[in-house]
This record gives structure tokens, C-alpha cells and sequence, in this order.
């Protein structure tokens, strides 16, 4: 029978709280909507979408999920039980692995199957349990950490093949009982019985050379080894494994020990030790208040640094390279004008295109502050809160920017190469480990008044338990990721803060709270000094520190900001609209101290020159050597749109462009001539836009994760199952689930080589039905072998109509 239709029966005698369960575990089942339980059945037996499900599995789920893997046969029925596998998983027990396989079911990774006949009468009333098909293409090659099958490694290893009836002969002659093997299939079978069994395993590793065993061992984390043929030695463990086919030689470089000899090296089972609780790691203490103030301290400079980057970039833009993001130098200058190191400088700006203060000008190529924003005049708690919500939900990893690609090239920063839409799953997910491992400190007690230091390795080892199939993303992203977070005081001194545990927990309201209550209340006054120079003590009001940073420019770091008036500097307030008075009033108003003469003096002297020249904009320009006419067009209250200026007698400025002006003159009944830049340009003429590798600002910006659905939905999915309900236009159809129940019974004749009658429509569009053999199943294609020809041919899957697995006689029959 069908193992989608199995599953398909097992879906549908579950109830309707267990089904609501399993979609809003595994919602990509229903995304889109399917019609049917065989719908359901067929996506859920999908490679993508098992292997999706197997990334959420933490270590000891998915270890008895692949102890289930490695000791059930889904094409002759073999099943298992909590019992049986009770001896392949060490550390275990029968309550404790019903409880996982119940789950596993739960999850449909595992459906119920009947007791099989054999079963011994006291496991009838047992469940039994079988694996989804897709699961072995899931798990990958080596689950485990075990090799393959021999009998898989023989038709896969020709030289192996070979080699195998001479090395049951060998062994036969060390006075091992072995039966006969004349071919490759037999010997694979009786070293198969051989290994599997406590005596005979003995009894073969009692004629092997000394640390034989040790070798063995080595092979408990991955079945592949590295192994030069030119390397060996006749009285070498590795070399006697080879000759007596316990090692299946691969290339000159690299061997495998196949799956029912890594068994048997491990005890005859799949799992050494089941790990059912995570690791409780070494921890160290440090009192709150240190932890505080090194986390509120974070926040402080993390604010005053972006607040920087956003005054420096708003004065010189940044330039992007050809290829894509900000380069090396570009970052080095930015790092300077910070004072900080070039890695921060790189965070800094990932960060705030982040939180959309730094927006990509399509015109020029460069990354400028958005026009209009509100982060000057923002308070701080404000400003934090914006930052960790983008952070947060930001599908980038700032902490790639400098490492190195597989090409060798290395990550610029806002270059699309930093994407990672798994970057919120993974901050999620470290969050949720720090919760866990500052509540859960058993073997540690500790008082209110301190807190848990948690180490890299040990948020890693704890993420890699919980999902163990994410272990690389983990060891790459996290270490920069807690970074990070110490950045924005959701970590202080290793310890997770109120800050971070409030955030972890999706209370972002009540973080912000705690936050505006550390932080001290801003202040509205300055001192100044006769050197020109005004120091602010704290943090200053926005409005406040936004005038000041006008009139001056910000100089030194640290909790005493230093800002230097200059000439240059009091100009800029001088072309916001300001005059003397306003600016001395104002320093007079929120200065601690008088207004020293040396400030007074340089106001009133930069006033005093400010305005000899004037500079205005101007689009195009009329000349004209009849003052008279000039004067009536100046006098034309048609005119006025045009916004004209008379600079000499016989010129005039206005701001409209060279031919508007132009057209206007004409309406008013003037000829006007074009000359110079207001000749229209010719086609082609005209600038690009950005480069082949100009960078978008959607490359940092956040996208919506699909993968969620509502109660509602789940409630709806449910009645079209149940036949009370419609299914949407965009959900599965019925011939889907039919052509992965046709692809199931082709992967199953390919692995039991029997052939299968196939009904497809050929090129011309006639229905063709023949008796093949499926050699092989990709992209999109069967590769297929006429056995009455012999002839090997492609078949697309879109062009086939119905497969009928056959057996091995009817086959010949049907030939004959």
C-alpha cells in the first residue's frame, strides 16, 4: 500500500484539536490550502517540507526519529515500537521513547502502522510506528553519523563490489564460520549477519590487529574518513579493514564504514546516549548592578554614536562601490570622523539603514539621511526602542560584514551578501536561550541580587541541543548576534539584563519603561567656556542638543560631550534663518555660565560679514539689450509663476527651467531665442541611475515571514478537511497530490528495482502505455530503460498520467 494513503487514513482519524496542533506546527502543510487528506498527506511527505520540520526537532526528538529511520523498512512493512528500539538508543527507556514517538506522530513525521505478524504476542497491543517516506531523502546520507548500507555501497562501488567475495574468503580462511558468498549480493549479506550479532562481531574483531578497536572509534561521528592510498600498511588496522571489506574504499583519499559495521563499533546501537535534558553549562556570577550599569552605559554610546553617524553622514554622504555596499575605505573614514574601530563603523551603519535613517539615493549612488526624520528629536528611550525593533526583525547579519566568502571575497557593509532571512528565527532563539539559561541555573544558586554570566559556547552548545540541524547557522551568526545585543544593553558583562529578558519575552513597552526609568532625566543646560567651547555634562534635551549641535561642532567622547564654536559652524545657523541676537540669546538662556567674550565677539564678527555675498538658485536666465521690454515683463502679472529676479539691466533670473521659460514668454506674445544649456538634449544624452551593482534600500530593509497562520485559517483548513468547508481557488489540486503519489511508486520500484507500468502522453500527445524500469528520479525528469529494447530514455514527469508498480515476473511476462 501506498505510504501517502497510509498517512493520508492515519491524518484522518486524528481529531480536530490534533490537527489544529499539527498546522500550527507545521504551517507550511496548508500554504497554500489543500482539499483533501491525500492533499495533506502528499505535502507533508514532501522532502522541503519534512526537512523543514526536522529543524525544529531538538537532539534527543531527532535522535529516536532517526533510530526509527535506521530500524524500520517502509516497502516490506518492518515497523517499530518503544520496546525494539529501547536497545538501538542507549540512555533510554520504554516510557521515555513513548513519550517522543507520540510527539514525533504528533508532528506527522511518524504515522501508526499495524503489529506485524511476527510480533511476539506480548507487542501486539503496542503502537508501531513507521517514518514518512521522504524522511531517509531528509535525514540526508550518513544519519547518525553511520554509513550506508552494504548492499547499497556494492551497487554503488563497483571496486567495493568486487573485492567483497574475496574478502569473505579471507575471512573464512582466519577460521571465521562464514557461509558461502560467490557474489557481491551474498557476501553483502553474510558480513551483514556477521556484524549484526554480539558473537560474530567478537569473534571478527578477535582476528583484526591491535587498535583495530581504537580505529573503530574514530568513526563514531562521521561513517566518511581520510584515508591515501599511498599511505598504507599491510599490517596496518585501516588496510585490514579494506582487505576484509569493513572499510568500502571510496577514492584514493577517502573511506566509509558501512552502516551495519558503525553498529556494531558502537555497541550494536544507533544512539550512544540519549541526551533527553540540554546542557546545563559552568556559570559564573556578577552582581546586578554591575551588570546594569556596563548595559546602560552600551546603550548611551551605542545612541551617541548613531546620532554621530547620522550628523557626519548628512554632511558627506556615503559613496557604494560598483559591485555593491559600502567599501573598506569608505568605512575607515567614517570610523574616523566616530573615533571608533572600522568593525563598529560597520555595525553603526548596518544599524541605522536599518532603523531607516539612512536611505540609498538611486540618482547618486549614495547613501544619504533620510529627509524628514524624527531621530534628532527623539528622546533616547524612543530612539532605543526603534533600534531594537528593527534590529530584531532585521532578515541581515551585520556581524558578516568583513568575513570572508567562498570565492574570497569579503562582505561589504549594506552589500546584499549579509542577507540572512533566518536572521529574526536566530535572535529569537539566542533570546529565548539566554532566558532559559539565566532562570534555569540548577547545581547554582543565585540571590536577586546577582546574575548568571553566560559564555558564547555555552549559548551555542545550548541552541545546537534545541535545534540541532541549525548547529552551523548557530556557530556563525550567534557569537556576532550577542554582540550585538551587549550593544544595545539587552546584555551587560555577559549577563542577560531586565532590558533583554523583557525583549525576549515580546515586551517591548515594558523594556522601554524599565529603560527610561535607569536612564537619568536630560538635561537643558550647558556649561561655556572662554576657550570657545561648551561642555555638556549629560544627556541634553533633543531640541536643545539639536541647536546647540547647529550653532557648533561635536568634538571627544565620553559621558561629557565637548562641542567647538568656529566661525564655519555659527554660518550654518546664519543660513538656517538665525541672526546674532537669536544665537546669543539662546547660549544665554541654557549656559550654566555666562557668555564669555571671546564667544560674544566671534558671534557678532561672523554676523557682521555673513551676507556680502549671496548666492540664490537660478534655472535659466532672459538677456536682453531693451531695458523697456525687460521692465514690462518684470511688471506682467502672468509672469509672476516664472519667480523673476532682474540682476543687471539687461539680465534677468528665474527659476523655471530653460524651455518652460521659454514657452511662457511665447504665450505672452515675446519670441525668445534658446541658447546654451537650455538647448534640448538629444536622445542618449542623458545620465544613468546607480551602476550594476548599485545597492537597493530594499537589501536592508525587513520583510514579512509567510510561514504563519491566523486561528481562523487553521479553523478553515480543518472544515475542508472535515468536507464542511470550500477550499480557496489558489489551493492544491487534486492532480498534485496525484503526481506525488506517482513519484512516491517510482522511487519505491527504483529502490526495490522492479519495473512499473507507465501511462504518459508523448511528444505528439498520445497516451502511451509500456512496461519500464525506473533508473532514476531529478529535476523534473524520470530516466527510464525499456527492457524489451533496451533502450534508455527521459520521461518528464508533467507528461506522465498513472505509474502501476509491478512485480519482477509480471514484468518478464509482460516482456514475453
Amino acid at each position: 500500500m501506498s505510504a501517502i494513503r497510509d498517512l493520508a487514513t492515519d491524518l484522518a482519524a486524528r481529531s480536530d484539536a490534533r490537527l489544529r496542533d499539527l498546522l500550527a506546527a507545521r504551517p507550511d502543510l496548508v500554504l497554500p490550502p489543500v482539499p483533501d487528506f491525500a492533499a495533506l498527506a502528499a505535502r507533508a511527505s514532501t522532502r522541503v517540507s519534512v526537512q523543514r520540520a526536522l529543524e525544529n526537532l531538538s537532539e534527543p526528538e531527532l535522535d529516536v526519529l532517526t533510530a526509527v529511520q535506521l530500524s524500520t523498512h517502509g516497502d516490506t512493512g518492518q515497523s517499530t515500537t518503544a520496546a525494539w528500539l529501547r536497545s538501538d538508543i542507549k540512555g533510554s527507556t520504554v516510557k521515555v521513547l513513548d513519550g517522543f514517538l507520540a510527539h514525533l506522530h504528533a508532528l506527522a513525521l511518524l504515522r501508526r502502522a499495524p503489529a506485524p505478524p511476527e510480533a511476539p504476542a506480548a507487542d501486539q497491543n503496542r503502537r508501531f510506528y513507521l517514518p514518512v517516506a521522504s524522511l531517509t531523502e531528509a535525514l540526508g546520507p550518513y544519519p547518525a553519523g553511520l554509513g550506508r548500507e552494504i548492499t547499497l555501497l556494492v551497487r554503488l562501488l563497483p571496486g567495493y563490489a568486487k573485492q567483497l567475495p574475496a574478502a569473505i574468503d579471507r575471512l573464512r580462511k582466519l577460521g571465521l564460520e562464514v557461509g558461502e558468498a560467490p557474489t557481491a549480493d551474498a557476501a553483502a549479506a553474510v558480513l551483514h549477519e556477521v556484524v549484526s550479532t554480539p558473537a560474530g562481531w567478537e569473534a571478527l574483531l578477535a582476528l583484526a590487529p591491535d587498535r583495530t578497536r581504537d580505529l573503530l572509534g574514530k568513526f563514531s561521528v562521521s561513517a566518511v574518513g581520510a584515508s591515501p592510498l599511498s599511505a598504507e600498511d599491510p599490517s596496518s588496522p585501516i588496510h585490514w579493514l579494506l582487505a576484509h571489506g569493513l572499510l568500502a574504499r571510496l577514492d584514493a583519499s577517502h573511506v566509509e564504514l558501512p552502516r551495519a559495521v558503525g553498529r556494531a563499533a558502537r555497541g550494536h546501537s544507533i544512539i550512544e546516549q540519549l541526551r533527553c535534558d540540554p546542557p546545563v553549562p559552568e556559570l559564573r556570577t556578577i552582581r546586578n548592578s554591575l551588570r546594569d550599569n556596563a548595559a546602560h552605559s552600551a546603550v548611551a554610546e551605542t545612541l551617541r554614536l548613531v546620532t554621530d553617524l547620522v550628523v557626519t553622514v548628512e554632511a558627506s554622504p556615503i559613496t557604494t562601490l560598483r559591485s555593491g555596499g559600502v567599501g573598506v575605505r569608505e568605512i575607515r573614514r567614517l570610523a574616523d570622523a566616530l573615533r571608533v574601530d572600522t568593525e563598529q563603523a560597520a555595525w553603526l551603519v548596518e544599524l541605522a539603514a536599518l532603523a531607516g535613517l539612512l536611505v540609498l539615493d538611486v540618482d547618486t549612488s549614495r547613501w544619504r539621511v533620510e529627509p524628514g526624520t524624527l531621530w534628532l528629536a527623539q528622546d533616547r528611550v524612543e530612539q532605543w526602542h526603534r533600534l531594537v525593533t528593527t534590529w530584531l526583525d532585521a532578515q541581515r547579519a551585520p556581524s558578516l560584514v568583513g568575513t570572508q566568502l567562498t570565492a574570497g571575497a569579503t562582505v561589504n557593509a549594506l552589500a546584499a551578501e549579509a542577507n540572512r532571512p533566518d536572521a529574526p528565527h536566530l535572535r529569537s532563539r539566542m533570546l529565548a536561550a539566554l532566558a532559559y539559561l539565566s532562570s534555569n541555573t540548577s547545581g547554582h544558586p543565585i540571590d536577586g541580587s546577582m546574575s548568571a554570566v553566560l559564555q558564547v559556547r555555552d549559548v551555542v552548545e545550548w541552541l545546537t541541543w534545541s535545534q540541532p540541524r541549525l548547529q552551523r547557522r548557530f556557530a556563525r551568526l550567534v557569537p556576532g548576534m550577542l554582540t550585538e545585543a551587549s550593544h544595545l544593553g539587552l546584555m551587560g558583562s555577559g549577563a542577560l539584563t531586565e532590558l533583554g529578558a523583557l525583549t525576549a519575552a515580546g515586551k517591548h513597552d515594558d523594556a522601554a519603561a524599565v529603560l527610561r526609568g535607569a536612564l537619568p532625566a536630560p538635561l537643558r543646560h550647558f556649561m561655556l567656556q572662554a576657550d570657545l567651547t561648551a561642555v555638556a555634562p549629560g544627556y541634553l534635551e533633543p531640541e536643545v542638543a539639536t541647536e546647540l549641535a547647529l550653532l557648533s561642532t561635536p568634538e571627544g567622547q565620553g559621558p561629557a560631550s565637548i562641542y567647538r564654536f568656529s566661525a564655519e559652524s555659527l554660518r550654518r545657523a546664519f543660513d538656517d534663518g538665525q541672526d546674532a541676537s537669536t544665537i546669543l540669546a539662546f547660549l544665554a538662556r541654557h549656559s550654566a555660565t555666562d557668555v564669555p567674550q571671546p564667544l560674544k565677539y566671534l558671534v557678532d564678527d561672523t554676523a557682521s560679514r555673513y551676507g556680502r555675498l549671496r548666492v540664490g538658485r537660478a534655472s535659466s536666465y532672459v538677456r536682453s539689450d531693451d531695458d523697456a521690454a525687460l521692465s514690462a515683463l518684470l511688471t506682467d502679472p502672468r509672469a509672476a509663476a516664472l519667480g523673476l529676479v532682474q540682476l543687471a539691466p539687461t539680465v534677468v533670473i528665474s527659476q523655471a527651467s530653460g524651455p518652460e521659460l521659454a514657452a511662457v514668454l511665447r504665450d505672452l506674445g515675446y519670441a525668445p531665442a534658446l541658447e546654451g544649456s537650455a538647448l534640448p538634449s538629444k536622445p542618449g544624452r542623458s545620465g544613468t541611475t546607480g551602476g550594476p551593482g548599485s545597492v537597493t534600500a530594499a537589501s536592508s530593509r525587513v520583510t514579512l515571514n509567510p510561514w504563519v497562520l491566523s486561528s481562523e485559517d487553521i479553523s478553515n483548513q480543518v472544515a475542508v478537511l472535515r468536507g464542511a468547508g470550500v477550499t480557496p481557488a489558489d489551493g492544491m489540486s487534486t492532480t498534485e497530490s496525484d503526481t506525488l503519489l506517482g513519484l512516491e511508486t517510482l522511487r519505491k520500484a527504483i529502490r526495490l528495482r522492479r519495473p512499473v507500468r507507465l501511462g504518459f502522453a508523448d511528444s505528439q500527445g498520445n497516451s502511451t502505455r509500456q512496461v519500464l524500469v525506473p533508473l532514476s528520479v531529478s529535476g523534473g525528469r524520470v530516466r527510464v530503460i525499456d527492457p524489451g529494447n533496451e533502450v534508455e530514455k527521459v520521461v518528464s514527469i508533467h507528461r506522465i498520467m498513472d505509474v502501476e508498480l509491478l512485480s519482477i515476473d509480471e514484468g518478464a511476462a509482460t516482456d514475453a
